[in-house]
Order: structure tokens, then sequence, then C-alpha cells
């Protein structure tokens, strides 16, 4: 995780899945989920080209209060 985040980077800081990516804040990569038959949909990796802030998103219907978080897996 990146020790200065970038303005942008830092709005999205617990800020709902529903709020786009910044600009500079690109898609590494997506994998599916499926936590029993409670939520189903995608989980979506970024990475910030500005400051190196790395974070994660859940896309799924049933998590409607789901919020930005800075990723745990290494990204590279």
């Amino acid at each position: 995780m990146a020790e200065n985040p970038c303005p942008a980077c830092a709005a999205l800081e617990n800020a709902p899945v529903t709020v786009s990516p910044h600009a500079r804040l690109l898609l590494h990569s997506d994998a599916p989920i499926n936590f029993s038959a409670t939520a189903t949909g995608y989980v979506e990796y970024y990475v910030c080209h500005d400051c190196g802030m790395q974070w994660e998103r859940a896309r799924a219907r049933s998590e409607p209060g789901a919020r930005w978080q800075h990723s745990s897996k290494p990204l590279e």
C-alpha cells in the first residue's frame, strides 16, 4: 500500500463500491466470488498509476453496503 495516497485515492477511503474508480486507478484483475449462496458477483482489483495504492471492491447484489477497501492481494 502506498504511504502517501494521491488525493483521488484518499477520497475513496470508505467510499461505497458504487463510486467509480478515478481516471488513474486502473483495473488490474477481477475474480468471481461465491460465498455459499449468499453473495455472487465479482471482486475487482485496482492499482493507482499515480501513487501505487492498491484497492479492491466487491461487486455483488447481495452486498449493497460494500465499501472500497485496500487490497491485501499482492498485485504486480
